[in-house]
């Protein structure tokens, strides 16, 4: 993975694992009545319409009702901010459709946030994705993927070592907000009243800047 410079963690919200379009996502998933608009709703009131502010997508932005992403869906998103997507196993569609959408394509990438590199890709670490069995030292993988049904096949496992899982049920169906994710997570600092992932989808790393 690449480097990246040109994210500002404090004006940055993630997403993950929208699936719009996807009617067999809500009963697998045990999402609520409604969960598409309030996705919409939450997008809306947490990411001020701004062109300095990035919405990052971290795959399976929708499913194969993609005509209506595109035509109906994708209008009530922010339009000023950038929108960025890492594609998952869904997102099967031509390039010029994300593109058409509104979102630009961006492959999974790292940032430094003190000692530690952070990763974004829609995938929990994988040898197979990332080359080597384990994580370095002082890295934490921001992903989805998984939604709320754990990291293994055979057995729900609620986190993974230096992992935070930000699909929508894991974040009660909002964005979040990448500066105050990282405060939390690596420096400890959480701020009274904001919205973070649920304490089962992340484990603090280890060691702390």
């Amino acid at each position: 993975m690449r480097y990246r410079d040109d994210i500002d963690p404090s004006r940055t919200w993630i997403v993950s694992d929208t699936h719009w379009g996807h009617r067999n996502i809500a009963a697998f998933c045990h999402r609520p009545d409604g969960w598409e608009d309030l996705m919409l709703e939450n997008i809306a009131r947490e990411v001020p319409d701004d062109a300095g502010n990035t919405l990052l997508h971290l795959g399976d932005l929708s499913y194969r009702n993609n005509a209506m992403f595109r035509a109906v869906t994708s209008k009530h998103l922010p339009q000023a901010v950038r929108k960025l997507l890492i594609m998952g196993n869904h997102d099967r569609q031509r390039p010029s459709f994300y593109k058409n959408s509104g979102f630009k394509l961006a492959r999974p990438f790292v940032l430094r946030w003190g000692d530690w590199d952070v990763s974004f890709s829609h995938y929990p670490w994988s040898e197979k994705d990332d080359g080597e069995a384990t994580m370095p030292e002082n890295h934490l993988r921001l992903h989805g993927h998984i939604h709320n049904n754990g990291y293994t096949r055979t057995a729900y496992v609620p986190f993974l070592k230096n992992h935070v899982n930000l699909s929508v049920e894991q974040t009660k169906y909002k964005p979040v907000n990448l500066g105050l994710l990282l405060s939390a997570v690596i420096d400890g600092h959480y701020p009274e009243g904001e919205q973070l992932p649920d304490a089962d989808s992340v484990e603090k790393p280890s060691h702390h800047v």
